[in-house]
Protein backbone atom coordinates (compact mmCIF):
# COMPACT_ATOMS: atom_id res chain seq x y z
CA UNK A 1 0.00 0.00 0.00
CA UNK A 2 0.89 3.64 -0.28
CA UNK A 3 3.46 5.06 2.05
CA UNK A 4 1.97 9.30 1.61
CA UNK A 5 3.34 10.62 4.43
CA UNK A 6 1.01 8.27 7.02
CA UNK A 7 1.59 6.75 10.18
CA UNK A 8 1.97 2.90 8.75
CA UNK A 9 3.87 1.19 11.22
CA UNK A 10 4.96 -1.20 8.49
CA UNK A 11 8.79 -0.33 7.53
CA UNK A 12 9.64 -0.82 3.97
CA UNK A 13 12.03 -3.16 2.54
CA UNK A 14 14.47 -0.96 0.63
CA UNK A 15 17.62 -3.08 -1.66
CA UNK A 16 18.28 -3.23 -5.45
CA UNK A 17 20.87 -5.46 -6.95
CA UNK A 18 21.97 -6.35 -10.59
CA UNK A 19 22.93 -9.99 -12.13
CA UNK A 20 26.71 -9.66 -13.21
CA UNK A 21 26.85 -10.18 -17.05
CA UNK A 22 30.59 -10.95 -17.43
CA UNK A 23 31.97 -14.27 -16.69
CA UNK A 24 28.27 -15.28 -15.19
CA UNK A 25 25.61 -17.28 -16.07
CA UNK A 26 22.54 -14.50 -16.70
CA UNK A 27 19.81 -13.97 -14.53
CA UNK A 28 16.44 -16.07 -14.89
CA UNK A 29 13.58 -15.45 -12.98
CA UNK A 30 13.06 -18.20 -10.14
CA UNK A 31 16.47 -19.13 -10.34
CA UNK A 32 17.70 -21.69 -8.29
CA UNK A 33 21.04 -20.29 -7.87
CA UNK A 34 20.08 -18.39 -4.89
CA UNK A 35 18.89 -20.40 -2.55
CA UNK A 36 19.89 -19.11 0.76
CA UNK A 37 19.59 -15.87 3.16
CA UNK A 38 21.04 -14.84 6.38
CA UNK A 39 17.66 -14.67 9.01
CA UNK A 40 15.97 -11.69 8.57
CA UNK A 41 16.31 -9.21 11.66
CA UNK A 42 13.76 -8.85 14.27
CA UNK A 43 10.24 -7.03 13.28
CA UNK A 44 11.11 -3.38 14.41
CA UNK A 45 14.66 -3.87 14.81
CA UNK A 46 16.33 -1.27 12.59
CA UNK A 47 19.47 -3.18 11.76
CA UNK A 48 22.84 -1.20 11.45
CA UNK A 49 23.57 -2.02 8.32
CA UNK A 50 22.71 0.93 5.45
CA UNK A 51 19.52 0.57 3.96
CA UNK A 52 19.15 2.54 1.07
CA UNK A 53 20.74 1.12 -1.99
CA UNK A 54 22.36 3.59 -4.67
CA UNK A 55 22.28 2.42 -8.22
CA UNK A 56 25.19 3.48 -10.95
CA UNK A 57 24.85 2.73 -14.32
CA UNK A 58 27.86 2.88 -16.86
CA UNK A 59 28.15 3.50 -20.79
CA UNK A 60 28.62 -0.34 -21.14
CA UNK A 61 25.11 -1.23 -19.57
CA UNK A 62 26.98 -2.41 -16.51
CA UNK A 63 24.93 -2.15 -13.40
CA UNK A 64 26.39 -1.93 -9.93
CA UNK A 65 25.51 -0.85 -6.44
CA UNK A 66 26.78 0.21 -3.29
CA UNK A 67 25.22 0.63 0.12
CA UNK A 68 24.29 4.23 1.14
CA UNK A 69 26.14 5.32 4.18
CA UNK A 70 23.21 5.29 7.68
CA UNK A 71 24.58 8.82 8.37
CA UNK A 72 24.13 9.74 4.65
CA UNK A 73 20.56 10.13 3.72
CA UNK A 74 19.84 13.41 3.73
CA UNK A 75 22.76 13.48 1.71
CA UNK A 76 21.82 10.90 -1.14
CA UNK A 77 18.26 10.51 -0.49
CA UNK A 78 16.40 13.23 0.84
CA UNK A 79 13.42 12.03 3.08
CA UNK A 80 14.75 8.51 3.23
CA UNK A 81 15.72 7.14 6.76
CA UNK A 82 18.68 4.97 5.64
CA UNK A 83 17.66 2.75 9.29
CA UNK A 84 14.28 1.12 6.86
CA UNK A 85 14.33 -2.33 7.57
CA UNK A 86 14.92 -4.35 4.08
CA UNK A 87 18.56 -5.52 3.16
CA UNK A 88 19.62 -6.67 -0.17
CA UNK A 89 20.14 -10.88 0.35
CA UNK A 90 18.49 -10.50 3.51
CA UNK A 91 15.51 -9.26 3.32
CA UNK A 92 14.75 -9.21 -0.62
CA UNK A 93 16.50 -9.64 -3.90
CA UNK A 94 16.53 -7.91 -6.12
CA UNK A 95 18.14 -8.32 -9.36
CA UNK A 96 18.39 -6.52 -13.15
CA UNK A 97 19.96 -7.12 -16.27
CA UNK A 98 22.42 -5.21 -17.75
CA UNK A 99 20.96 -2.71 -19.55
CA UNK A 100 20.72 -2.31 -23.22
CA UNK A 101 22.07 1.32 -24.40
CA UNK A 102 20.73 2.91 -27.76
CA UNK A 103 22.01 6.04 -28.95
CA UNK A 104 20.63 8.27 -31.01
CA UNK A 105 21.74 11.66 -32.54
CA UNK A 106 21.72 13.35 -29.72
CA UNK A 107 20.57 11.17 -26.94
CA UNK A 108 20.65 7.53 -25.17
CA UNK A 109 17.98 5.48 -24.44
CA UNK A 110 19.07 2.70 -21.32
CA UNK A 111 16.52 -0.60 -20.80
CA UNK A 112 16.91 -2.78 -18.16
CA UNK A 113 14.54 -5.52 -16.53
CA UNK A 114 14.06 -5.91 -12.89
CA UNK A 115 12.81 -8.81 -10.75
CA UNK A 116 12.35 -9.24 -6.77
CA UNK A 117 12.45 -12.19 -4.79
CA UNK A 118 11.05 -12.49 -1.40
CA UNK A 119 13.48 -13.69 1.42
CA UNK A 120 11.01 -12.91 4.91
CA UNK A 121 9.60 -15.76 6.74
CA UNK A 122 6.16 -14.39 5.48
CA UNK A 123 4.52 -13.26 2.33
CA UNK A 124 5.04 -10.14 0.77
CA UNK A 125 2.44 -8.20 -1.30
CA UNK A 126 -1.02 -8.55 0.63
CA UNK A 127 -2.39 -7.36 3.93
CA UNK A 128 -3.93 -10.43 4.26
CA UNK A 129 -3.68 -13.60 5.82
CA UNK A 130 -4.30 -17.33 4.67
CA UNK A 131 -3.29 -18.94 1.39
CA UNK A 132 -6.05 -17.41 -1.05
CA UNK A 133 -6.47 -13.96 0.08
CA UNK A 134 -9.32 -12.15 -2.02
CA UNK A 135 -7.37 -9.26 -3.20
CA UNK A 136 -3.24 -8.39 -3.71
CA UNK A 137 -1.90 -5.52 -3.15
CA UNK A 138 1.47 -6.15 -5.41
CA UNK A 139 4.79 -5.08 -4.62
CA UNK A 140 6.33 -1.57 -6.03
CA UNK A 141 9.81 -0.76 -6.46
CA UNK A 142 9.86 3.07 -6.43
CA UNK A 143 12.57 5.74 -7.78
CA UNK A 144 12.93 7.74 -4.86
CA UNK A 145 15.87 10.10 -5.64
CA UNK A 146 17.44 10.56 -9.57
CA UNK A 147 18.49 9.46 -11.90
CA UNK A 148 21.17 12.08 -11.87
CA UNK A 149 24.11 12.59 -14.00
CA UNK A 150 27.73 11.61 -12.49
CA UNK A 151 30.02 11.50 -15.58
CA UNK A 152 30.38 12.50 -19.31
CA UNK A 153 32.22 11.84 -22.24
CA UNK A 154 32.95 15.40 -23.90
CA UNK A 155 30.25 18.23 -23.70
CA UNK A 156 26.75 17.56 -22.92
CA UNK A 157 23.85 20.02 -23.36
CA UNK A 158 23.01 22.34 -21.07
CA UNK A 159 21.19 21.20 -18.19
CA UNK A 160 22.91 17.77 -19.02
CA UNK A 161 19.84 15.82 -16.92
CA UNK A 162 18.23 12.72 -17.70
CA UNK A 163 14.71 11.36 -16.97
CA UNK A 164 13.03 7.86 -16.53
CA UNK A 165 10.81 7.62 -19.32
CA UNK A 166 9.65 3.97 -18.78
CA UNK A 167 7.67 2.50 -15.96
CA UNK A 168 4.55 1.32 -14.32
CA UNK A 169 2.72 4.27 -12.90
CA UNK A 170 3.91 7.10 -10.67
CA UNK A 171 2.78 7.52 -6.53
CA UNK A 172 4.09 8.74 -3.52
CA UNK A 173 7.16 7.30 -1.35
CA UNK A 174 8.89 9.97 0.00
CA UNK A 175 7.75 12.39 -2.33
CA UNK A 176 4.67 12.93 -4.65
CA UNK A 177 4.80 11.46 -8.22
CA UNK A 178 7.36 9.10 -7.79
CA UNK A 179 7.81 6.58 -10.81
CA UNK A 180 7.55 3.30 -10.12
CA UNK A 181 7.48 -0.34 -11.22
CA UNK A 182 4.98 -2.97 -10.05
CA UNK A 183 4.49 -6.47 -9.37
CA UNK A 184 0.54 -7.11 -8.83
CA UNK A 185 1.78 -10.12 -7.13
CA UNK A 186 1.68 -12.04 -3.80
CA UNK A 187 4.79 -13.52 -3.22
CA UNK A 188 5.20 -16.83 -0.74
CA UNK A 189 7.38 -16.93 2.17
CA UNK A 190 10.90 -17.37 1.40
CA UNK A 191 11.86 -21.15 0.10
CA UNK A 192 15.19 -23.20 -0.25
CA UNK A 193 14.83 -23.09 -3.84
CA UNK A 194 13.12 -19.81 -6.06
CA UNK A 195 9.66 -20.45 -6.78
CA UNK A 196 6.30 -18.80 -5.71
CA UNK A 197 8.54 -16.81 -3.40
CA UNK A 198 9.67 -14.95 -6.55
CA UNK A 199 8.03 -12.39 -9.31
CA UNK A 200 6.95 -14.30 -12.62
CA UNK A 201 8.56 -11.51 -14.70
CA UNK A 202 11.15 -8.90 -14.93
CA UNK A 203 9.63 -5.13 -15.15
CA UNK A 204 10.89 -2.98 -17.71
CA UNK A 205 12.78 0.20 -16.82
CA UNK A 206 14.10 2.95 -19.18
CA UNK A 207 16.07 5.84 -18.94
CA UNK A 208 16.69 9.13 -21.31
CA UNK A 209 20.03 11.35 -20.97
CA UNK A 210 21.59 12.82 -22.98
CA UNK A 211 24.24 11.29 -26.29
CA UNK A 212 27.22 12.47 -23.80
CA UNK A 213 26.01 10.40 -20.73
CA UNK A 214 28.26 7.67 -19.52
CA UNK A 215 27.56 6.95 -16.07
CA UNK A 216 24.62 7.99 -13.81
CA UNK A 217 23.15 7.17 -11.04
CA UNK A 218 19.70 7.09 -8.84
CA UNK A 219 18.32 5.39 -5.90
CA UNK A 220 15.66 2.93 -5.09
CA UNK A 221 12.76 1.27 -2.69
CA UNK A 222 10.81 -1.70 -2.26
CA UNK A 223 7.29 -1.39 -0.72
CA UNK A 224 5.11 -4.28 -0.23
CA UNK A 225 2.55 -4.87 2.55
CA UNK A 226 2.70 -8.01 5.30
CA UNK A 227 0.00 -9.91 6.34
CA UNK A 228 -0.52 -9.83 10.35
CA UNK A 229 0.88 -10.26 12.61
CA UNK A 230 3.93 -9.55 10.72
CA UNK A 231 1.93 -5.61 10.31
CA UNK A 232 -1.00 -4.19 12.49
CA UNK A 233 -2.47 -1.48 10.84
CA UNK A 234 -1.75 -0.43 6.88
CA UNK A 235 -2.94 2.57 5.23
CA UNK A 236 -3.71 3.90 1.48
CA UNK A 237 -3.96 6.73 -0.45
CA UNK A 238 -4.78 8.13 -3.77
CA UNK A 239 -4.07 12.27 -4.51
CA UNK A 240 -5.33 13.59 -8.06
CA UNK A 241 -2.23 16.26 -7.70
CA UNK A 242 0.24 13.65 -7.90
CA UNK A 243 -1.11 10.29 -9.14
CA UNK A 244 -3.10 9.54 -12.45
CA UNK A 245 -6.04 7.50 -12.95
CA UNK A 246 -6.71 5.30 -9.96
CA UNK A 247 -7.68 2.52 -11.85
CA UNK A 248 -5.29 0.46 -13.21
CA UNK A 249 -7.27 0.35 -17.02
CA UNK A 250 -7.43 4.10 -17.49
CA UNK A 251 -4.66 3.88 -20.30
CA UNK A 252 -3.04 7.52 -19.13
CA UNK A 253 0.36 8.16 -20.12
CA UNK A 254 2.50 6.54 -17.17
CA UNK A 255 0.38 4.13 -16.29
CA UNK A 256 -1.69 4.11 -13.16
CA UNK A 257 -1.87 5.75 -9.71
CA UNK A 258 -0.38 3.73 -6.76
CA UNK A 259 -2.21 1.84 -5.59
CA UNK A 260 -4.67 0.29 -7.81
CA UNK A 261 -8.65 0.37 -7.74
CA UNK A 262 -10.76 -1.62 -9.58
CA UNK A 263 -13.72 -0.65 -11.29
CA UNK A 264 -17.70 -1.32 -10.49
CA UNK A 265 -20.37 -0.88 -12.40
CA UNK A 266 -23.79 -0.48 -9.91
CA UNK A 267 -26.40 -3.62 -11.88
CA UNK A 268 -28.22 -3.34 -13.43
CA UNK A 269 -27.05 0.40 -14.61
CA UNK A 270 -24.15 1.13 -17.24
CA UNK A 271 -21.24 2.02 -15.99
CA UNK A 272 -20.74 6.14 -15.88
CA UNK A 273 -17.43 8.18 -16.80
CA UNK A 274 -14.01 8.93 -15.25
CA UNK A 275 -11.83 12.14 -15.70
CA UNK A 276 -8.36 12.85 -14.43
CA UNK A 277 -6.54 16.52 -14.20
CA UNK A 278 -3.71 17.23 -11.89
CA UNK A 279 -6.43 19.03 -9.69
CA UNK A 280 -8.94 16.08 -9.55
CA UNK A 281 -10.38 12.53 -10.35
CA UNK A 282 -13.94 13.20 -11.77
CA UNK A 283 -17.10 10.63 -11.28
CA UNK A 284 -20.16 11.72 -14.11
CA UNK A 285 -23.04 10.14 -13.03
CA UNK A 286 -26.33 10.76 -15.15
CA UNK A 287 -28.86 9.03 -17.20
CA UNK A 288 -28.98 5.99 -14.92
CA UNK A 289 -25.42 5.03 -14.82
CA UNK A 290 -22.95 4.27 -12.19
CA UNK A 291 -19.04 4.57 -11.19
CA UNK A 292 -17.47 3.08 -8.10
CA UNK A 293 -13.92 2.02 -7.66
CA UNK A 294 -13.01 -0.53 -4.54
CA UNK A 295 -10.55 -2.38 -3.18
CA UNK A 296 -10.09 -5.48 -0.37
CA UNK A 297 -7.76 -5.66 2.08
CA UNK A 298 -7.98 -7.26 6.11
CA UNK A 299 -11.02 -5.61 7.10
CA UNK A 300 -13.61 -7.26 9.77
CA UNK A 301 -15.95 -6.45 11.97
CA UNK A 302 -13.61 -6.41 14.93
CA UNK A 303 -11.22 -3.65 13.18
CA UNK A 304 -10.76 -0.26 13.40
CA UNK A 305 -10.64 1.99 10.12
CA UNK A 306 -11.31 5.42 8.97
CA UNK A 307 -11.63 7.08 5.01
CA UNK A 308 -11.01 10.08 4.12
CA UNK A 309 -11.70 11.82 0.84
CA UNK A 310 -11.27 15.47 -0.18
CA UNK A 311 -13.92 15.97 -2.68
CA UNK A 312 -16.61 18.37 -3.90
CA UNK A 313 -20.33 17.43 -5.71
CA UNK A 314 -22.16 19.11 -8.24
CA UNK A 315 -25.23 17.96 -9.38
CA UNK A 316 -28.69 17.32 -8.40
CA UNK A 317 -28.78 13.86 -6.96
CA UNK A 318 -31.93 13.99 -4.44
CA UNK A 319 -30.51 10.55 -2.86
CA UNK A 320 -27.36 10.12 -1.19
CA UNK A 321 -26.26 7.95 -4.12
CA UNK A 322 -22.60 9.35 -3.75
CA UNK A 323 -20.92 7.14 -1.20
CA UNK A 324 -18.01 5.87 0.36
CA UNK A 325 -16.97 3.70 2.94
CA UNK A 326 -16.45 0.05 3.89
CA UNK A 327 -17.74 -3.27 4.02
CA UNK A 328 -16.66 -5.43 6.67
CA UNK A 329 -17.92 -8.29 5.91
CA UNK A 330 -21.02 -7.95 8.28
CA UNK A 331 -21.77 -4.12 8.07
CA UNK A 332 -22.17 -1.68 5.48
CA UNK A 333 -20.63 1.59 7.35
CA UNK A 334 -20.99 3.96 4.54
CA UNK A 335 -21.67 7.83 3.79
CA UNK A 336 -24.27 8.65 1.18
CA UNK A 337 -23.84 12.62 -0.04
CA UNK A 338 -26.20 14.65 -1.50
CA UNK A 339 -25.43 18.36 -2.91
CA UNK A 340 -25.95 19.66 0.68
CA UNK A 341 -26.96 16.34 2.99
CA UNK A 342 -25.05 13.39 4.28
CA UNK A 343 -26.19 10.58 6.21
CA UNK A 344 -24.90 6.75 6.82
CA UNK A 345 -26.86 4.86 3.76
CA UNK A 346 -27.26 1.12 2.88
CA UNK A 347 -28.22 -0.69 -0.07
CA UNK A 348 -31.03 -3.25 -0.79
CA UNK A 349 -34.12 -4.41 -2.63
CA UNK A 350 -34.43 -4.42 -6.56
CA UNK A 351 -32.72 -0.73 -7.36
CA UNK A 352 -29.41 0.78 -6.97
CA UNK A 353 -30.28 3.59 -4.90
CA UNK A 354 -29.04 4.43 -1.40
CA UNK A 355 -31.60 4.66 1.57
CA UNK A 356 -31.04 6.76 4.46
CA UNK A 357 -29.91 5.13 7.67
CA UNK A 358 -30.64 7.32 10.55
CA UNK A 359 -30.84 11.35 10.55
CA UNK A 360 -29.17 12.93 7.63
CA UNK A 361 -26.85 15.72 8.28
CA UNK A 362 -26.41 19.17 6.24
CA UNK A 363 -23.84 20.77 5.26
CA UNK A 364 -22.86 23.91 3.05
CA UNK A 365 -21.66 23.73 -0.72
CA UNK A 366 -18.54 23.55 -1.88
CA UNK A 367 -14.74 21.47 -1.73
CA UNK A 368 -14.98 19.46 1.96
CA UNK A 369 -13.16 17.03 3.72
CA UNK A 370 -15.01 14.33 4.89
CA UNK A 371 -13.91 11.89 7.14
CA UNK A 372 -15.27 8.09 8.41
CA UNK A 373 -14.25 6.40 11.44
CA UNK A 374 -15.13 3.04 12.23
CA UNK A 375 -14.30 2.32 15.89
CA UNK A 376 -14.15 -1.73 15.78
CA UNK A 377 -17.88 -3.08 16.55
CA UNK A 378 -18.99 -0.48 18.38
CA UNK A 379 -19.72 2.66 16.64
CA UNK A 380 -19.01 5.00 13.80
CA UNK A 381 -18.27 8.83 13.01
CA UNK A 382 -18.19 11.12 10.27
CA UNK A 383 -16.75 14.33 10.87
CA UNK A 384 -16.52 17.31 7.79
CA UNK A 385 -13.68 19.28 7.99
CA UNK A 386 -12.86 18.25 11.55
CA UNK A 387 -16.22 18.77 12.99
CA UNK A 388 -17.93 15.88 14.43
CA UNK A 389 -21.32 15.80 12.03
CA UNK A 390 -22.75 11.99 11.95
CA UNK A 391 -22.83 9.68 14.82
CA UNK A 392 -24.26 5.50 14.47
CA UNK A 393 -24.02 3.17 16.66
CA UNK A 394 -22.91 -0.57 14.74
CA UNK A 395 -25.51 -2.29 15.58
CA UNK A 396 -27.64 -0.03 14.09
CA UNK A 397 -25.87 0.11 10.94
CA UNK A 398 -26.97 -2.20 8.07
CA UNK A 399 -25.48 -5.67 7.18
CA UNK A 400 -23.98 -5.57 4.05
CA UNK A 401 -26.08 -4.97 1.33
CA UNK A 402 -28.25 -7.72 -0.80
CA UNK A 403 -28.21 -5.57 -3.61
CA UNK A 404 -25.75 -7.02 -6.54
CA UNK A 405 -22.88 -5.20 -6.13
CA UNK A 406 -20.19 -6.62 -8.23
CA UNK A 407 -17.57 -5.93 -5.79
CA UNK A 408 -19.37 -7.09 -2.11
CA UNK A 409 -18.44 -11.13 -2.14
CA UNK A 410 -16.27 -9.75 0.59
CA UNK A 411 -14.48 -6.99 2.80
CA UNK A 412 -14.35 -4.45 0.90
CA UNK A 413 -13.51 -0.08 0.50
CA UNK A 414 -15.17 1.87 -2.02
CA UNK A 415 -16.14 5.12 -3.45
CA UNK A 416 -18.02 6.44 -5.98
CA UNK A 417 -21.52 7.54 -7.50
CA UNK A 418 -24.98 6.26 -8.83
CA UNK A 419 -27.63 8.44 -11.03
CA UNK A 420 -30.71 7.01 -10.44
CA UNK A 421 -32.63 10.10 -9.05
CA UNK A 422 -30.52 12.93 -10.58
CA UNK A 423 -27.10 13.31 -12.26
CA UNK A 424 -24.23 14.39 -10.21
CA UNK A 425 -20.42 15.19 -11.23
CA UNK A 426 -18.17 14.60 -8.14
CA UNK A 427 -14.47 15.54 -8.14
CA UNK A 428 -11.76 13.86 -5.54
CA UNK A 429 -9.00 15.30 -4.41
CA UNK A 430 -7.88 12.76 -2.42
CA UNK A 431 -8.86 9.62 -1.19
CA UNK A 432 -7.35 7.20 1.63
CA UNK A 433 -8.44 4.87 4.58
CA UNK A 434 -6.62 2.76 7.08
CA UNK A 435 -7.13 -0.60 8.49
CA UNK A 436 -6.27 -1.13 12.21
CA UNK A 437 -6.02 2.47 12.72
CA UNK A 438 -9.11 4.91 13.26
CA UNK A 439 -7.63 8.44 12.21
CA UNK A 440 -5.41 8.97 9.63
Amino acid sequence: MDRIRTSRTVVRTVALAACLTAGAVACTDRSSSITSALPPAPLGVAPSASQVLRGEVDDSGTVTFTSLPSNASGTFAPGIDANIYGRQNVDVHVYATAATVVTQSSSKTWTMLIGLRNLESYPIGSSQGGATPTDTSGIYLGFINGPTVTKTSGSCSSPCTMSITGYDGTGNFTAGGQPYVYWRQRLAAHQSVAGADTVTKRRQVQFTSPKAVTNFVFYMMVDADWPPPNQTSWTVSYMAATDSFPDSTAGVSGGHAKPAWKQAAQSPYRLGSESWSTSAFGIGASGTKGYYLFRRDSLSSTSDAFMQVNMSVNGNPTNPEIVFGFLDGTRMVAVGLTSNQLAFVSYGGTTPSAQVVGTPATYASGTHTFTLHKYKADSAVVQVDGTRTLVALYKNLPSSPSQSFTFTSGPTEFFGAGSVTGSSNTKWMSVSYGIGTTHP
